[in-house]
């Protein structure tokens, strides 16, 4: 047993289980005693052999199964996959490990009762096993209404997964977007667990959780409904024209329009939602429309000499860009991307081209707003930015004339 105990220690760095001895002594006694029988006292044991094995086919015929438990039983003491204390699946069953015998494995379940798993089915089976005190990763799946944009749902679930008991505070949940459903956004959430037999409390806990989040947040938890399809009332029309007219009423580049003409304006604005990182628009793409940030922060990036990008402006709330492709047609010249989550409210060129139809004259207050802003550029650049207004080749009010097709 020592020389054996001394091989496992090297070699495993654990003692000789017990059930290993127990096999050895089967083993080694017998053939002692055949060996004195046989070398000192001289005597024939040619018979006890051939008894032997008569005996020993016929016992391993009636104790197949038992045997077969058995020798699977030694090779899972020896690999020791799993330990009491842990958490193991086969099949569809679970349970924590609390007894390990030499024919059988027994485990608890939630339910508090107890299965007793044969060996012989632990060894051929495939075996899922949670170490006790290891970290072990669960993933759940909730839903979210498509009205929630991901960039809302997903910090305020991780924050009330980490805070929940039994979420192991050493790994940050992941909170990621699986599909799309028919009715809501699928998200999937992975934490990882510090005692996973209460793993159905913790699951339950977390969902307890985003619903009153859900609740706080004025997000609805989505279910399967028929959507119908209907023009917005006057009462929503009005409401939402009557914030984008104030939107543009901080525009300077408007300021030549009547209350009236804005109030028209802002009847054909287009709104849009940028995620974090999203590029707007691109250097060098064709564009006929401006952009006003209604909410959020953008950043203007410009490529410098050696190739690399910089940001050179931030944009915020009532700040704009993209008027000189949207008044003369030239191509973008500058990356915009959107900083966190932004809204943008786009003015394309037929919501200018129908009011200078009405009013050419509305052209000449154009160019000059949009002279003044490109001096300021010009003023921006000469204290050392990236970001330069280009010297322009024609007048900004006869490339707006031509443009629009104006005389």
């Amino acid at each position: 047993y020592l020389l054996l105990d001394i091989l496992f220690q090297k070699r495993k760095g654990r003692e000789a289980p017990a059930l290993l001895h127990i096999l050895i002594s089967v083993i080694i006694y017998p053939a002692i005693i055949l060996l004195i029988l046989s070398q000192i006292l001289n005597k024939d044991i040619t018979g006890v052999l051939a008894t032997s094995a008569v005996v020993s086919v016929i016992i391993g015929l009636a104790l197949q199964d038992t045997l077969g438990n058995f020798f699977a039983g030694i090779s899972l003491h020896i690999e020791q996959p799993y330990h009491i204390g842990d958490w193991i699946r086969v099949d569809n069953m679970q349970g924590k490990v609390i007894e390990a015998t030499w024919r059988t494995t027994k485990i608890r379940t939630n339910n508090n009762t107890d299965i007793i798993l044969p060996n012989s089915r632990l060894a051929r089976d495939p075996l899922e096993v949670y170490p006790y005190g290891n970290l072990n990763r669960r993933t759940m799946i909730f839903p979210a209404p498509y009205a929630a944009p991901p960039q809302k749902v997903i910090p305020l679930v991780r924050e009330a997964v980490r805070t929940t008991p039994n979420v192991s505070p050493e790994r940050t949940p992941v909170v990621r977007i699986a599909g799309f459903g028919d009715s809501n956004i699928d998200y999937e959430v992975l934490y990882w667990v510090i005692d996973y037999m209460w793993v159905p409390d913790l699951d339950s806990k977390i969902r307890e959780r985003i619903w009153y989040l859900y609740q706080r947040n004025n997000i609805a938890i989505p279910f399967p409904h028929v959507q119908l399809l209907y023009n917005p009332s006057e009462a929503q029309a009005s409401t939402e024209g009557n914030l984008y007219e104030e939107i543009i009423n901080g525009v300077e580049l408007f300021d030549p329009l009547t209350p009236h003409e804005k109030a028209e304006l802002a009847r054909d604005i287009v709104r849009y939602v940028y995620g974090p990182g999203e590029l707007i628009i691109r250097h060098g793409d064709p564009g006929s429309s401006m952009f006003v940030i209604s909410r959020g922060k953008a950043e203007v990036q410009v490529q410098s000499n050696n190739g690399d990008r910089k940001a050179v402006a931030t944009l915020n709330p009532g700040d704009f860009f993209g008027e000189m492709a949207l008044f003369t047609g030239e191509s973008r010249k500058a990356d915009v991307c959107a900083v966190g989550e932004v809204e943008l409210l786009e003015i394309r060129k037929t919501s200018i081209e129908k009011l200078l139809s009405q009013n050419e004259e509305l052209a000449e207050g154009f160019s000059q707003k949009i002279a003044e802003r490109q001096a300021g550029l010009d003023e921006h650049a000469s204290r050392g930015s990236d970001l330069k207004a280009e010297a322009e080749q024609e007048p900004i009010l006869m490339r707006i004339k031509r443009f629009f097709g104006l005389k």
